[in-house]
């Protein structure tokens, strides 16, 4: 073989290389896009709205779930502008998820507001992970993502409006059940009301919480609900009342529990309108219950309507004054009364936190 010959065969065998490495590039191009097409097909198909964001805060891609909402001219923009419908960047302290992946890995935005292509306001869940680096180890892409919960929003909100007729509802029907009392009692109209007020602060300051607080309020004001099967010229009677008379009044706590035990109040309303006159060393009525046997609530509501009865007027005697009622708790400090509760009443009346009138 000559030289020319040896020179001839080289170049056709580099020809061939060439042609096959090309081929293979080619195949390898193909085999990239085809799998770019799946991935995206099936991202395509999945019910969230997907983002792939560059470290410049800009969409470089979006499922069609996101273009859908969002707009298929959200490629190239600034996150929050797609989102957001918003010109410029999140701000620093905007709670940016995106940022904050690129800066931690991962971020979780449990809730945000968002506006779509068409206007309307919808509410997402979203997660921000890392998913790319680049040659020196730096966050090069993060991928967002999007779930709707508009629907359980608005059922939350309406759920929300709900409780709040319903308070609305609860608040008559008490109000409503105070006035039948009082219309029968002339001289102790107003007690009841009085008695939650006084309640209500009290719990406040011994720091009870807010729920137990509404408890407390609302005992307070039909506590001597079960005063409606006492007769009418008991109540109003201006002389001393008889052991027979004073016997029937006794048992007012127990006819009030059974008034209320059916209706359920979301706090132990009934049981404490059956103990408000029990006291800690068990002489009270209608149980003689003493101690943590006695509900705290009940407690409290005991120490107010001992305080506002003392400061009142009634039809068998003048009223005591407010030092006549402060020295009757303070002497009876732990025997009849809760210190705790006592002292919380001391501090809001030294104070002149609570007022009487």
């Amino acid at each position: 073989m000559n030289r020319e010959q040896s020179y001839d065969e080289l170049a056709v065998r580099v020809k061939h290389l060439e042609l096959e490495r090309k081929n293979n590039k080619s195949d390898f191009t193909l085999q990239m896009r085809e799998k770019e097409s799946k991935y995206n097909t099936m991202l395509d198909t999945v019910d969230v709205h997907i983002f792939l964001v560059s470290p410049d805060l800009q969409v470089i891609w979006a499922n069609k779930k996101a273009k859908d909402v969002f707009g298929y001219d959200i490629i190239g923009k600034s996150c929050h502008k797609a989102c957001y419908s918003a010109n410029g960047l999140c701000s620093e302290d905007g709670g940016c998820i995106v940022r904050h992946a690129f800066r931690h890995g991962t971020a979780r935005q449990h809730e945000t507001e968002v506006t779509t292509k068409s206007g309307k306001t919808i509410y997402l869940s979203g997660t921000a992970r890392v998913i790319s680096w680049d040659a020196e180890g730096y966050p090069s892409a993060v991928v967002k993502i999007y779930n709707d919960i508009t629907e359980q929003k608005q059922a939350a909100n309406e759920l929300k409006k709900s409780m709040v007729q319903l308070r609305k509802n609860l608040a008559g029907t008490i109000q409503a059940m105070a006035m039948t009392v009082e219309t029968r009692d002339p001289y102790t109209a107003g007690h009841q009301r009085r008695t939650a007020d006084i309640a209500r602060c009290i719990a406040r300051e011994m720091g009870l919480p807010g729920e137990q607080v509404d408890g407390i309020r609302m005992a307070g004001a039909i506590h001597d609900l079960g005063k409606i099967s006492v007769p009418a010229e008991i109540l109003s009677k201006p002389g001393k009342i008889g052991a027979l008379e004073f016997s029937l009044i006794k048992h007012h706590p127990q006819t009030g529990y059974d008034i209320l035990t059916g209706i359920d109040f979301n706090w132990p309303v009934a049981e404490i309108v059956k103990q408000h006159h029990e006291r800690m060393n068990g002489s009270g009525y209608p149980y003689g219950l003493s101690g943590e046997d006695i509900l705290l609530e009940a407690r409290v509501i005991g120490v107010a309507d001992v305080i506002e009865a003392m400061s009142s007027h009634r039809p068998y005697r003048p009223a005591m004054g407010v030092d006549k009622a402060f020295e009757e708790i303070q002497k009876n400090r732990g025997v009849l009364y809760d210190p705790c509760v006592v002292d919380a009443t001391v501090h809001l009346f030294r104070n002149k936190e609570l007022e009487f009138h």
